[in-house]
């Protein structure tokens, strides 16, 4: 960013476009359908459409595109650490890494029955903690030290607050539809 003192405007103006975004699609929704509407909205549309169906396939594209991105950095962690130094025809191991998480993500999905509760159990937990809570506290850590508290510390704190409370939430969600499904 050219002037670093923008950045404070930027991300709170993503943000709070982000959340309106968010809330207009949710009153849409509910407008649209009222009590019967679905957790995911795709569900709610009427199947014999056309605008319904390209709306669906391209909803099921996110989970495809976004797996090599999740899983890019463990396999090139994987390479890194399985690799020799001087190791020179490393392709075929780089495309036998990725294949293998590949093909154990999907054996770990058919064996366990209950396998997307599981993984909202473990975002839950590890993406508000990587999202909210550890990024703030680095943080905290820092400027504590170097300035003391203030107002903006306490909105940092807050977040904290926000984070922590949404994570439980969202565990103890996760955990009552494992339940529910066993």
């Amino acid at each position: 960013m050219r002037e670093r003192y923008h950045f404070s405007k930027v991300l709170l103006s993503s943000y709070s476009l982000t959340t309106v975004t968010y809330m207009l699609t949710a009153i849409v929704g509910y407008l649209m359908y009222g009590d019967n509407v679905d957790s995911q909205i795709t569900l709610n549309l009427p199947s014999g459409e056309v605008s319904a169906k390209v709306a669906i396939y391209s909803t099921l594209l996110i989970p495809i595109t976004k797996y090599a991105l999740v899983i890019t950095p463990v396999a090139t962690a994987l390479e890194r650490e399985l690799s020799p130094a001087n190791y020179k025809n490393w392709r075929p191991l780089r495309m036998l890494i990725r294949i293998g998480l590949l093909t154990s993500t999907a054996i770990a999905a058919h064996v366990f029955p209950y396998f997307e509760n599981l993984m909202a159990i473990i975002g839950s937990i590890f993406v508000v903690a990587a999202s909210f809570v550890l990024p703030c506290l680095c943080y905290l850590k820092i400027v504590v030290s170097l300035n003391g508290w203030s107002s903006k510390l306490m909105g940092v704190v807050a977040i904290i607050v926000f984070g922590s409370v949404a994570g439980s939430l969202g565990t103890y969600s996760a955990f009552v539809d494992l339940l529910q499904n066993v």
